[in-house]
């Protein structure tokens, strides 16, 4: 069982994710703005975050770098429709899912980055 937190601007996948999630035994915060992120970070502890940082039709960058400040070795999970191919950022990520309304290959990734933190995988 592990603490997820998820950022997604749409309550609909936040809530669908957050049930099947917590179907798995998982405790979940899930929050809908990026500004809420970095005090959820500290509040919540989270082992692992899953965000979707395609907001508001840009990539919000500068979230992932606050979040490396104040947690450093927490994994990080992007899930999100778009995949920004060859940005440098990309490095700073423990994985990327393509958003899907099947959670298998959300939940291989999980199952392997909890298992192995900071490993990122080649899938």
């Amino acid at each position: 069982m592990a603490r997820i937190l998820i950022l997604d601007e749409y309550q609909t996948i936040r809530d669908l994710l957050a049930e099947e999630l917590a179907g798995e035994g998982h405790i979940v915060t899930s929050v809908g703005k990026p500004e809420s992120v970095p005090k959820e970070v500290i509040t919540s502890n989270p082992d692992l975050a899953i965000l979707d940082l395609f907001i508001r039709g840009k990539y919000e960058w500068e979230l992932l770098e606050q979040i490396r400040a104040l947690e450093p070795d927490l994994p990080i999970l992007i899930y999100s429709g778009y995949y920004p191919a060859g940005d440098p950022h990309l490095y700073q990520i423990d994985g990327f899912v393509k958003k899907s309304c099947f959670f298998d290959e959300l939940k291989r990734w999980i199952t392997g980055i909890l298992m192995e933190p900071g490993l990122v995988a080649s899938m």
